[in-house]
């Protein structure tokens, strides 16, 4: 939804009104009261192709402003849950300055080492290859105090996506290609994916 639709639910007749009808909304999609369908166009990104400043293209995906807006609440409300949980493993959940600190330990472990070297392996998830089945299982199992979260997780990540069947139908072709099929397929994938 754009922005001025949602500045003329505040306009000065009744601003309140317009803020009750956001507020309902964020509720039903925080406890993940809407069909599949609706789940699809909430979950939705627009896709734009930035180029990068020594060349090539950088995709980025900017999603629907009330799915942020609410994922942003909810990542907000159960910060010192998620903290909890996942500290000291990892850096990207709930912690201001992750990458910083992942920057500053290297360099400290480096200078303590001057004969070690850092590995830096690209752990690939495109087009959420992760099982977050296995994920929420994991995540319910270590907290009870997440519940609240899982209806609206469940509403967005539980089901496949119309992409992935599309990724999944190219990548069985593939295999079963020459080589340089496979490589045509692979550009007109990226192709289509920058449109």
């Amino acid at each position: 939804m754009v922005f001025e639709l949602l500045r003329d639910c505040f306009t000065p007749k009744d601003p309140t009104s317009g803020f009750d009808l956001l507020f309902n909304l964020c509720n039903h999609i925080a406890q993940g009261r809407f069909s599949a369908p609706t789940a699809y166009l909430l979950g939705a990104s627009c896709l734009l192709a930035l180029k990068k400043p020594l060349g090539g293209i950088q995709p980025v995906a900017v999603g629907e402003v009330h799915y942020r807006l609410v994922a942003c609440s909810l990542g907000f409300q159960f910060r010192e849950t998620l903290v909890d949980h996942f500290n000291p493993l990892q850096f990207g959940v709930a912690m201001r300055g992750g990458c910083e600190t992942i920057i500053h330990d290297l360099h400290a472990t480096l200078d303590l080492h001057p004969d070690w070297i850092i590995l830096q392996v690209d752990i690939r998830n495109t087009f959420n290859n992760v099982s977050w089945e296995a994920l929420f299982c994991e995540l319910r199992a270590a907290t009870s105090s997440l519940d609240q979260l899982f209806p609206f997780l469940h509403s967005f990540y539980a089901a496949i996506c119309p992409y992935t069947y599309l990724i999944a139908l190219v990548r069985m072709r593939s295999a079963s290609s020459r080589p340089s099929q496979v490589l045509v397929r692979e550009i007109l994938w990226v192709a289509l994916f920058l449109l």
